[in-house]
């Protein structure tokens, strides 16, 4: 190197940006220890979205670890008539957020928010319903999923996007109703694993569930090296 000389800074790229959602009666601080306990905030800028309706309804013990408040996409506690208004009103402010942050390499979500993900990756709703150009997002990773009698897209169709599904063992109350969201997507751009638990992801998971952390390395890989990183 020449004396008095500075060396020209080296153009690092971009992390690539996955959007990332809670469940029903969450928030973003849930949602920042989940993506901690998959290691996802090594490899990926985490872009953090709370839904819009506040809720007093949340999982027993989320208080110890958030002080809240915390909201859901359509609140369970509501009349049904509600939850639908509450669902729609959810899908328009997604897509107002994503027209105005997006588009992003993935999305991640977590119970409720993994059916309003399938829901708003059906060409019917990103495309037909709200004008956009392209989904905004290129891949999913949907974990412990709920939410199935809010889907408006049809069951006949397939959402032609690779996705990665992570069900709980231990998960008696919506285990097929996660498997049930499954279904919506393009089996050969289909993985899923059953973790050891019931409805969670942990801030132990990454060490405990090591042939997980594999397929989820492996899709991220993929994912990535088939050009899903944004370029925002």
């Amino acid at each position: 190197m020449l004396l008095g000389v500075e060396p020209k800074p080296v153009n690092m790229p971009k992390p690539a940006r996955m959007l990332c959602l809670h469940g029903a009666g969450s928030n973003n601080d849930i949602t920042q220890l989940q993506m901690q306990g998959l290691n996802l905030t090594d490899r990926m800028e985490c872009v953090y979205l709370q839904a819009p309706h506040m809720t007093k309804t949340y999982h027993p013990g989320l208080d110890l670890i958030s002080e809240g408040p915390f909201y859901t996409w359509a609140d369970k506690s509501k009349a049904l008539s509600d939850q639908e208004d509450q669902w729609d009103e959810s899908l328009q402010f997604m897509a107002k957020f994503c027209k105005a942050n997006g588009p992003f390499a993935g999305v991640y979500g977590f119970s409720q928010s993994a059916a309003i993900i399938t829901n708003f990756s059906h060409p019917k709703i990103w495309r037909d319903r709200f004008k956009m150009k392209q989904c905004p997002w290129k891949f999913v990773i949907l974990a412990c999923g709920t939410g199935k009698h809010h889907m408006t897209i049809p069951m006949s169709t397939t959402i032609e996007m690779p996705s990665l599904h992570i069900f709980g063992k231990k998960d008696d109350k919506h285990l097929s109703n996660s498997k049930m969201l499954a279904g919506y997507w393009d089996h050969s751009q289909k993985m899923t694993h059953t973790h050891g638990r019931g409805h969670e992801i942990d801030m132990q998971i990454s060490k405990r569930e090591t042939e997980m952390m594999l397929k989820l390395n492996k899709f991220l890989d993929e994912r990535l090296e088939d050009g899903g990183c944004d370029i925002r």
